[in-house]
């Protein structure tokens, strides 16, 4: 089954978007092909689907809590991301209080509410799938992937400082981690956190450090399809282009990211790694099977 599995995933992930990468640009984590949601879904759906000119994306959440949306499950997951490119883990320490978890995701102490926590359990109980659209007629493609495979968090809210007799602990999925592993790279939570009430701006500098990784030749493509990705293609695409200027602009202040909107396309040239003093580790990822319940 695991062979499968990961037979599938390569089939799907690497081999069918390197055949179009250099003209989109696309290369991070699943979620990224347009990021989650920005603001609750109305209604409280089951499941949640966007779909662009590449694939169809269905978030499915658990029957208890709500699919993952806004900046702060944008927060978390780049968190996560970050630890398992650090720490070669799909293992997550959430620490031994709501305060010491506020900090490892970059917020200050009390400034950070319950949603911060609601927007961890919806991120880490909901599923994903994936289906790339393809040219061939029978023949039938797709993902289907629970983010966390057990957990155990045990935060007091109320009182953040509080603290718990053991560490919190997320384990993630193995195909799910070894993903995570092999195509994003660790991000500077304090940079993070300079923009963390702005979910565009935390998807575009996310899809820029993820994409700058390994990147060995400029690559330009017009910037409707980077709009679709970030999933602003709906809105006006002036508006869209101003707003993503501003925010590389912002970004350009922390990290000297080489790209530019010009003429309806946007350029990215090989630059410095967007994290200077977290570089990625080398070493494999180590996959911890036992169960935290």
């Amino acid at each position: 089954m695991k062979k499968s599995h990961k037979t599938m995933l390569d089939l799907i992930v690497q081999k069918r978007f390197d055949e179009v990468q250099e003209k989109i640009g696309f290369s991070s984590n699943v979620f990224m092909v347009f990021g989650l949601p920005t603001r609750k879904v109305k209604d409280n759906p089951a499941f949640w689907t966007k779909e662009t000119s590449l694939c169809k994306l269905t978030i499915t959440r658990h029957e208890n809590y709500e699919i993952p949306y806004g900046c702060y499950a944008r927060m978390n997951q780049i968190f996560i991301d970050t630890e398992v490119r650090t720490k070669n883990t799909n293992v997550i320490d959430t620490g031994r209080s709501f305060n010491e978890y506020v900090k490892k995701v970059g917020y200050n102490e009390g400034r950070a509410n319950k949603a911060l926590l609601r927007q961890l359990v919806n991120y880490i109980t909901s599923v994903i799938s994936i289906e790339p659209k393809e040219a061939s007629s029978g023949r039938i493609l797709g993902i289907h992937s629970v983010i966390a495979k057990a957990w155990d968090i045990h935060f007091d809210v109320k009182n953040p400082a509080q603290l718990m007799l053991s560490k919190g602990k997320i384990i993630l999925d193995e195909g799910y981690a070894r993903y995570i592993h092999k195509h994003s790279v660790p991000l500077d939570m304090n940079v993070v956190g300079c923009f963390k009430r702005n979910p565009l701006a935390l998807d575009f500098y996310r899809f820029l450090a993820y994409r700058n990784n390994s990147l060995n030749k400029t690559i330009s493509f017009p910037d409707a399809l980077l709009f679709e990705q970030l999933g602003t293609e709906e809105e006006n695409h002036r508006k869209t282009r101003m707003k993503l200027n501003k925010i590389l602009k912002d970004l350009q202040m922390f990290w000297p990211v080489k790209a530019k909107f010009e003429d309806g396309y946007f350029e990215l040239k090989p630059s410095p790694p967007a994290v200077q003093k977290r570089v990625s580790s080398k070493k494999d990822i180590t996959i911890v099977e036992k169960s935290v319940l």
